[in-house]
């Protein structure tokens, strides 16, 4: 027995130490190879979990509200650093305005081109920036005199040139802020403003009405909510599912800017175009 066991010995390799240390990095790497089988996966975030991220900026539409004062200096932070002293300073001029000036003749002064200039900046931005934008223009319409009827010496054009600042916005943001958690309540908003001040270009005049405004403020809507298309956008969608009337008179009524009036009065009712008097 003690025979047979030497000459069984005497079979076996002699391993060397260099034999030895590769045979024990080779039994690593199959160990860590069974780990890495046995940890869980990272998990890869879906392209809708990143579509669906939340707001970080909380109840957005209190800076569109008549409190907006409250809280405009908090838009600051979200400006990039080379515009910011710029967006302050304008933020500042137009929280500010007094006395209820046309709408056109503050727009047209000094300070007036510098923040139109800077809305188009904005619009170009990141979403806080275009929030910020969007704060400024219904400050605007809310500070400004745009709907007192045949007493403003251009009663058409105060209410057609904010609804322009208005209309640049959702050609810039409406689709993509009706898809985002922090712009789609004020993509809406801004869209009810739209229409309802062109339905005030539209009916300024004593006598008849201002047949090019409706077309273009009709245009403008019918496009941004899909009615040209026959396909419905992510705008249109939403505004069907929180303001349904208003889309519906955008289809079927003979005025079909009046339903965008009508919900616009009803959300807003500080915005009358009097500053509120």
């Amino acid at each position: 027995m003690g025979g047979s066991l030497a000459r069984y010995d005497a079979t076996l390799p002699v391993l060397d130490g260099k034999t030895l240390a590769l045979v024990g990095v080779a039994g690593i790497l199959i160990a860590a190879a069974v780990a890495v089988r046995i940890l869980p996966a990272p998990r890869v975030i879906s392209a809708e979990e990143v579509k669906q991220e939340g707001p970080r900026i909380v109840e957005p539409m209190q800076l569109l509200g008549r409190g907006a004062a409250l809280r405009a200096a908090e838009l600051d932070e979200w400006i990039a650093e080379e515009r910011r002293p710029i967006f302050r300073a304008a933020r500042g001029q137009v929280f500010s305005i007094r006395g209820c000036p046309e709408a056109v003749a503050w727009l047209d002064g000094v300070e007036g081109q510098r923040v139109e200039r800077l809305l188009g900046e904005l619009r170009h931005g990141t979403r806080e920036e275009a929030l910020a934008a969007l704060a400024l223009v219904f400050q605007l319409a809310r500070s400004t005199e745009w709907d007192p009827g045949v007493l403003a010496s251009i009663p058409e054009a105060n209410a057609a040139r904010l609804a322009g600042l208005a209309g640049d916005w959702l050609r810039a943001w409406g689709e993509r802020g009706a898809r985002d958690p922090l712009l789609a309540e004020p993509a809406r908003a801004a869209a009810l403003l739209y229409g309802r001040l062109m339905y005030t270009a539209q009916h300024s005049r004593v006598i008849g009405t201002n047949t090019a405004a409706y077309e273009r403020g009709l245009k403008t809507l019918s496009e941004l909510v899909g009615l040209d298309s026959g396909r419905r956008t992510a705008l249109g969608e939403s505004l069907q599912s929180r303001h349904p009337e208003a889309m519906r008179k955008l289809v079927l009524d003979s005025d079909r800017l009046r339903g965008f009036d009508a919900e616009a009065r009803t959300a807003f009712p500080d915005l009358d175009g009097e500053c509120g008097g």
